[in-house]
């Protein structure tokens, strides 16, 4: 009897499938509503993550201030209109916003779980402001004359106005232009760290040699021929004019002669210390030469918190000369330095942050020839132009300076010049490439508030 009823299945498939069915639909139920409320807990996790931070910008501990802050970025980012009630509190300095939610199931009802709760939280630290000390190396050579000085200025007011908000004193902020030369003041002339020559005029013993005068100007037939020059954005076709004149506009072949004058004057620009001199910030009772009539870029200004005499230096600022990167580097380098010829001894203490941002439009058209600095546009001048400049931006980030690097418009003329630049950089965060005003504003905006981020710590 036993052994028939077990041969007899004619029923047991029905049941078999009904509860099969029932499992499947549970399971896939249950991991719908899993993946729907994976995604609402990250929703209402970056929606925390969003008001923690605003309220951590307020850079305040007055609690009310903070949860008004952290509840409007909850309201405006709210997308999916979840109800959601949070709190925020404050434990040493250590904002917490904590969220919660009601994920109501689709399918699991079906096992009677008609909801779940969503949790989410987020914690950011109230952001001090670190002492910084930031100079600003500057390209100002011809190539950045007309709009793009214009843009040059406003960006870096764009960056001096978030120092604004910093605390009294915690920034102090400095001005390296740069072209062939960097020109170090003055009033520097006789510290023991510089050695320039006496200005003055020397004579000669009279000179005497034959001479023609151009007495018919009319004589003479003017062309204008296309050629190729150079600036620091690299080669373009430019026209020049030739003039070529016959005998006859010439007056009769005399003796001229004449007692030679020589004038020394000193503008303020510095040249090279020889190999590796070049390559050292401090003064080591090794000299820097002042170059003799020569004019180079506008003053360099030493770290100051006067925030209102960077801004009026960087509007001074004329563009003139040729691109010599390592000049800027170098300088920027000795003004973040504690030790001379600068000697700030705040670049000395460990809780303050060092920073550089390097800004150029152009790629390396000067060669070193200590002292001197002169204008070349060979690939081998170039070259070596270039392997200095990566010399020394590897030895400014290993002396723990921040160095940020700002290439504007540059590298249609050489496409190296760019990669230098970026290159340069302490990382790709540092790195910044604008081709036009509102790209370089925003570029130098980012640096400044780079320096003061909030960070989520969860």
């Amino acid at each position: 009897m036993i052994k028939k009823y077990l041969r007899d299945s004619s029923g047991q498939f029905a049941i078999m499938f009904g509860i099969c069915m029932t499992l499947l639909v549970v399971g896939a139920g249950t991991a719908v509503d899993i993946s729907a409320m994976h995604k609402e807990r990250a929703s209402l996790q970056s929606i925390t993550d969003l008001a923690v931070l605003a309220a951590a910008g307020l850079k305040t501990d007055k609690i009310s201030d903070l949860k008004t802050a952290s509840q409007a970025s909850i309201d405006s980012n709210n997308f999916n209109n979840l109800t959601i009630k949070s709190t925020l509190t404050l434990k040493n300095d250590i904002i917490r916003v904590e969220a919660n939610s009601t994920y109501k199931t689709q399918l699991m009802g079906i096992v009677g779980i008609g909801s779940v709760p969503v949790t989410a939280a987020s914690s950011a630290p109230i952001p001090k402001d670190t002492p910084v000390n930031i100079v600003l190396v500057l390209d100002s050579t011809q190539s950045m004359s007309g709009a793009n000085m214009t843009a040059l200025r406003s960006a870096s007011k764009k960056l001096l106005a978030v120092f604004n908000n910093a605390d009294p004193g915690s920034i102090q902020a400095g001005v390296v232009p740069f072209s062939n030369y960097v020109n170090v003041g003055l009033e520097n002339r006789s510290r023991p760290w510089m050695d320039v020559p006496d200005d003055g005029t020397t004579t000669s013993a009279e000179y005497c040699y034959m001479k023609k005068d151009l007495v018919d100007s009319s004589l003479c037939a003017t062309e204008s021929i296309t050629t190729t020059c150079n600036n620091d954005s690299g080669p373009y076709e430019c026209t020049r004019t030739s003039t070529t004149c016959p005998d006859e506009a010439y007056s009769p072949e005399y003796e001229y002669c004449y007692i030679p004058t020589s004038t020394q004057t000193w503008n303020g620009c510095v040249g090279s210390r020889d190999n590796p001199d070049h390559k050292d910030p401090e003064y080591k009772s090794r000299p820097f030469p002042g170059i003799m009539n020569v004019t180079c870029s506008s003053e360099i200004l030493d770290l100051t918190t006067n925030l209102i005499d960077v801004e009026a230096k960087i509007d001074s600022l004329v563009a003139t000369g040729s691109t010599y990167v390592p000049a800027g580097l170098a300088w920027g380098w000795r003004l973040l330095h504690p030790k001379d010829p600068y000697g700030g001894l705040t670049n000395s203490q460990k809780d303050r942050k060092r920073a550089m941002v390097l800004m150029s439009d152009g790629g390396n058209t000067v060669k070193l020839s200590a002292p001197y600095h002169y204008t070349n546009y060979t690939t081998e001048g170039r070259d070596e132009s270039n392997a200095l400049t990566s010399d020394l931006c590897t030895a400014i980030k290993n002396d723990g300076i921040d160095l940020y690097t700002v290439a504007y418009r540059l590298g249609e003329g050489d496409p190296s010049a760019r990669s230098i630049i970026n290159k340069c950089a302490s990382g790709p965060a540092f790195s910044f490439n604008a081709n036009n005003q509102t790209e370089l504003e925003n570029a130098f905006e980012d640096i400044a508030n780079s320096l003061y981020e909030v960070r989520i710590i969860r």
